[in-house]
Order: C-alpha cells, then structure tokens, then sequence
C-alpha cells in the first residue's frame, strides 16, 4: 500500500522553461523600455553599445 509514484516528465515541456521565458521577458521588457523612452539613442549607447566597445577596447 505504501507505493512510490514516480513523476513523469512530458517530453514537451523542457526542464528548464522557466529560466528561458524569464530571460526572454527580460530582454523583451528591456527592448520595450528602451524604444519608448524619450532618450533612446543615450540609453542604447549607455547600456548596450558603450559596455561592448570597452570589451573590445580591452582586448
């Protein structure tokens, strides 16, 4: 009487689904913000382009 169910998981629904709509929501709440603020152009170059010419810039 004392059985042990084991869990099956659905072969559709991958393991790690959360981590990847967090990221993609992240990112699209990012891009959302990001073109409807007055100062696009700053913010862009602040938090996106700035940030990868420095990576570079220290190679």
């Amino acid at each position: 009487m004392n059985e042990k169910k084991s869990l099956n998981s659905d072969p559709n629904y991958p393991e790690n689904f959360l981590p990847k709509l967090f990221t993609l929501l992240s990112a699209g709440a990012f891009i959302y913000w990001v073109m409807t603020s007055p100062n696009a152009d700053a913010i862009l170059h602040t938090y996106l382009i700035d940030p990868i010419k420095n990576m570079l810039g220290a190679l």
